[in-house]
């Protein structure tokens, strides 16, 4: 029997727009590959909803003010609007999460209604935060996808208590959950027979065509040690500025925004050390092809644990030597990602890194992620959720 055409609902854990412009994320990869699958008709992407005053002001001044995400515009009121992308992708954004949570219910289905969409419904979510739509769709299948441990994240130390609700929430009426770490599997959804480990994955063709180097890193002297991702508390500071300082010779370069609170200042008497700000999800193949070495320097924290670093992937897919902390999953890469935590480890770990053959592992490193392409991953997704589907209108 042929799989049903599916539906999907999917809360986003960021706003559609700044993947438009160049921010991508697991939830970006997920969403853009189940759309090149023929077995998905329709998918409303529900942009993150806002949980403070002033997130939803600036989510009206983008979305209502500035029409801030690139499509036709088919719904709209005083508080939410909905875009139409793509043939296949519609992206609705609202500030109802601080108004009226019910409305953003009652709306949404005035949308399928309009699009079509009743028929083999999946609502999919990523946002811990919100919690309310689950049993609130008929005949829906409720999947989650846990992308690392929110109740750790420094961000939302303050909401512990609706986290800790809203997981048990999902935990009891989620059909499926999927998590990217073996850590969530086993601690967050302890004793859950729904939930399957399907870590990140890379898109290999995309890294494999670019031969450029990217602009930014002309001026910037080799070898470079590089590092690409949000500048945040996550970061060991002393792992970078034992680098730093015991290799004059060497450009440390840190891509990526830095959030409030990373002390940027502090490394201003290395003058090895470049940060270059946001780097674009489509200029990262060049980026990367301007790094001798790609370095993951992150504590080990319970939060790291919960995670599953993209930068794996990409740095293998761009032919990169890989240095990193024991951050969860690095040991699945066996030689091709060297492991250190300590300075003068991660400093040595560099050094033989360096003075290594960029080429000597290329096959290994490819033939790595043959099964870790986004493709893949979602293709297996699609198994697992297919499993969970009764086609319309055969439910009982």
């Amino acid at each position: 029997m042929n799989s049903p055409k599916l539906n999907i609902i999917m809360f986003n854990m960021s706003k559609y727009s700044d993947w438009q412009k160049g921010i991508a994320n697991r939830n970006y990869h997920v969403l853009h590959n189940l759309v090149k699958n023929d077995q998905i008709n329709k998918v409303i992407a529900v942009d993150f909803l806002p949980f403070t005053w002033k997130r939803a002001i600036k989510n009206y001044f983008y979305d209502q003010v500035l029409n801030d995400t690139r499509g036709d515009i088919v719904y709209g009121d005083l508080t939410s609007r909905c875009w139409q992308v793509s043939s296949k992708i519609l992206v609705y954004s609202t500030i109802d999460s601080m108004l009226n949570k019910s409305r953003i219910i009652t709306e949404l289905k005035r949308i399928i209604a309009k699009e079509g969409m009743e028929q083999n419904l999946v609502v999919w979510n990523y946002n811990p935060m919100y919690a309310d739509y689950l049993n609130k769709f008929e005949n829906a299948t409720y999947v989650f996808d846990a992308v690392d441990d929110w109740l750790s994240h420094s961000s939302y130390k303050q909401y512990e208590k609706i986290l800790r609700g809203n997981y048990e929430k999902i935990k009891a009426r989620s059909d499926l959950i999927f998590t990217v770490s073996e850590y969530l599997r086993d601690n967050l959804f302890t004793k859950q027979s729904n939930v399957h480990w399907l870590p990140n994955a890379v898109d290999l063709e995309f890294f494999q065509a670019e031969n450029k180097i990217h602009p930014l890193l002309e001026k910037i002297n080799h070898p470079i040690i590089g590092f690409l991702g949000i500048l945040q508390d996550r970061i060991n500071l002393d792992l970078i500025e034992s680098l730093a300082k015991n290799n004059p010779e060497k450009s440390i370069v840190l891509a990526g925004p830095a959030w409030k609170g990373f002390p940027v200042k502090n490394f201003c008497q290395y003058k090895n050390v470049h940060f270059l700000g946001l780097i674009k999800s489509w200029e990262i193949p060049s980026l990367y092809n301007g790094f001798d070495v790609g370095i993951i320097p992150y504590k080990t924290n319970k939060f790291i644990k919960s995670t599953d670093p993209m930068k794996y992937y990409e740095y293998l897919a761009a032919n990169l030597p890989v240095v990193s902390t024991s951050a969860p999953g690095s040991e699945r890469f066996g030689g091709l990602v060297a492991i250190a935590n300590t300075p003068e480890q991660f400093n040595g770990a560099v050094e033989q890194a360096l003075a290594g053959e960029r080429d000597t592992l290329k096959d290994e490193r490819i033939k790595m992620l043959e099964n870790n392409i986004w493709q893949v991953r979602v293709g297996r997704m699609l198994e697992l959720i297919n499993d969970k589907v009764v086609p319309y209108p055969f439910r009982a």
